[in-house]
C-alpha cells in the first residue's frame, strides 16, 4: 500500500456531526494487574475504564471482558512483558501499547493491525463497531509498518480519527489532541508518555502542524510524514518540511539523530473537501532533560506553510511554492 493509500484510508471521507472514532482506554486492565499472575482481577468495575475512545461503558464490555480473561492463565506472553501489560493483551494479542499525555484526558491502548485498515472500524474486542453502534468507531492503532519489539521505529506512528469537541458525540481518543493548536496548552502539557509491552517512554512534543494527503491541493506534493524508518542523513529533510508547518515554535530541539512519535487524526480547518491532518510531534526526551518547557522560547509562526488551495482561496502568493520537496528515504 503505497503513503497516499495509507493516509487516505486512515481518514475516509466523513460528515462531522455523525461519524466519529477513536481507541478504547483499559486502565482497569493495565493498572490493577496486581496478583500474582495466576488470576486476572475481574469485578462489577473491572470495565469502567476512563473512555476516551467512543464507546462509553456497557454492561456487555464488562461479560466480554470475564468470558476473555478466562484465558489469561493459559495465555501465551511475549518473552520481556511487563506484568501490567498481560491482562490486556490476554484479551487482544494485537494489543502493542498504551499512549498517554499527562495533564489530558488522554489515556488509551494501542493496537495494531497487519494493514492499516482493520482498526478503522473494530474496536478493542475485535466487535465491528458500525453494526452495534451504527456509528464508525474503530481503535487507536500503531502504524503496521512501526516496530512493535522493544526496539523502537524511528517514527512511532499512531493513527486515530476524532471529531473535536462537537457537542452530542460521545468521547473519543484523539479529541485532546485539537487542545494543542493552543500554545499555552502545549506548554502546560508537553509530554507524551508512550508505554509498550516492554516499558515505558517518554516523548517531548517538539512540533504541532497541519498537513493535507492530496498531492493536487498542494502542487502536486504530500508531505509523507507516516514514513516509519528514515535514516538519520534522511530525517533532515523531514526536519525541513515540520518546521515549515509548525503552528508555533516550540522552543524544543529536534535532531537527526532523535527518534520521534507521530499522533495523527482528521481535522477541517481547511474545509471539509480538503483532506487534512492534525500531526503532533514528540521526540524522546533526551539524558537528563527536564520535561518543563522554557515559555520564552514559545512563539507563533503567522506564516506556516498551508496548502496552496488555502493560498488560491485567499488570493495570495504561496512562499513555499519552489520549496524543495522531502521524499523519505531509509538509506
Amino acid at each position: 500500500m503505497n503513503s497516499k493509500k495509507i493516509l487516505s484510508a486512515v481518514c475516509a471521507v466523513l460528515a462531522v456531526t455523525t461519524v466519529v472514532f477513536g481507541g478504547m482506554t483499559i486502565s482497569n486492565l493495565l493498572k490493577d494487574n496486581k496478583n500474582d499472575g495466576s488470576q486476572p482481577v475481574i469485578n462489577e468495575q473491572a470495565a469502567q475504564f476512563r473512555i476516551e475512545g467512543n464507546i462509553e461503558y456497557d454492561a456487555g464490555a464488562a461479560k466480554l471482558d470475564a468470558v476473555k480473561s478466562n484465558n489469561y492463565k493459559s495465555a501465551e506472553f511475549p518473552q520481556g512483558i511487563t506484568e501490567d501489560m498481560k491482562q490486556a493483551y490476554s484479551i487482544n494479542n494485537n494489543l502493542v501499547g498504551r499512549l498517554s499525555i499527562p495533564g489530558t484526558e488522554l489515556d488509551t491502548v494501542v493496537i495494531q493491525g497487519s494493514d492499516n485498515d482493520r482498526y478503522l472500524k473494530y474496536d478493542f474486542y475485535e466487535r465491528y463497531t458500525t453494526e452495534t453502534t451504527s456509528t464508525n468507531y474503530g481503535n487507536i492503532y500503531l502504524d503496521y509498518r512501526c516496530s512493535n519489539t522493544a526496539d523502537l521505529s524511528k517514527n512511532m506512528v499512531i493513527h486515530g480519527h476524532t471529531t473535536g469537541r462537537a457537542s452530542g458525540v460521545p468521547k473519543q481518543a484523539f479529541r485532546s489532541l485539537y487542545d494543542f493548536r493552543d500554545k499555552e496548552h502545549f506548554i502546560e502539557n508537553p509530554i507524551i508518555k508512550y508505554q509498550t509491552l516492554y516499558g515505558e517512554h517518554t516523548y517531548k512534543i517538539c512540533a504541532v502542524f497541519l498537513s493535507t494527503t492530496q498531492r493536487a491541493d498542494d502542487n502536486g506534493y504530500m508531505f509523507n510524514y507516516i514514513y516509519p524508518d528514515m535514516s538519520d542523513s534522511n530525517m533532515v529533510g523531514y526536519i525541513n518540511q515540520v518546521k515549515q508547518r509548525m503552528l508555533y515554535e516550540t522552543g524544543v530541539s529536534l535532531e537527526p539523530t532523535d527518534k520521534v512519535i507521530t499522533l495523527s487524526t482528521c481535522i477541517y480547518d481547511y474545509g471539509k473537501n480538503v483532506d487534512t491532518r492534525l500531526v503532533i510531534v514528540g521526540r524522546l526526551l533526551h539524558e537528563g532533560e527536564s520535561e518543563a518547557i522554557d515559555a520564552s522560547l514559545v512563539k507563533d509562526n503567522p506564516d506556516y506553510r498551508r496548502p496552496q488551495v488555502w493560498y488560491n482561496s485567499k488570493g495570495v502568493q504561496n512562499p513555499y511554492k519552489n520549496t524543495e520537496a522531502w521524499v523519505p528515504s531509509a538509506n
